[in-house]
Order: C-alpha cells, then sequence, then structure tokens
C-alpha cells in the first residue's frame, strides 16, 4: 500500500478518501482478458503513466484486475471518472 501512496502525489492522481468510490466506471477491456491494460486504462485516465499504473497493479501481473482497480479508487490512487450522463 504504500507504494501506491508514493506514486499518486508525483503524478497528481491522489484525489483523497473524500473521493472513494465503490462502483468501477465503464472501461472498455479491448482484449477481453478479464483485466485492463495500461493502454485500456489510459482511455479513461489519459495521464496514468506506466509508474502510476504499476501502483495500481499490486500483484505486479502486467493487468489490473477489477479489485486492484477498486482498491486503488477506494484509496485515493486515482479520481474516480466521471460518467457522462444520458443525453435527455
Amino acid at each position: 500500500m504504500k507504494r501506491m501512496a508514493l506514486f499518486a502525489l508525483p503524478l497528481g492522481l491522489f484525489a483523497g478518501a473524500a473521493m472513494a468510490q465503490s462502483v468501477l466506471p465503464q472501461i472498455e477491456d479491448a482484449d477481453a482478458s478479464g483485466d485492463w491494460s495500461l493502454t485500456e486504462l489510459q482511455t479513461a485516465w489519459p495521464e496514468l503513466t506506466e509508474e502510476g499504473f504499476a501502483a495500481i497493479d499490486t500483484d505486479a501481473s502486467g493487468a489490473v484486475s477489477q479489485e486492484e482497480l477498486q482498491t486503488a479508487l477506494d484509496n485515493g490512487v486515482i479520481r474516480p471518472v466521471e460518467q457522462d450522463s444520458p443525453a435527455q
């Protein structure tokens, strides 16, 4: 967990505990692997770097699982993505 916090501040992605969110954003899993790659996550977080991705990928598998992404959101490592609301 300390590793994640170390990367959050330099990346400017720190959102604080008040921004914790329990719903994952809709992010396309382009390769249907069940996890997200850096490129896939960059569609929601364009500023995400390789170092930031590594901080989220806590098991160092090279992909981010739903659990890892939720933990990163809950701990303020990344900000929740504002979802576009349907046009009225």
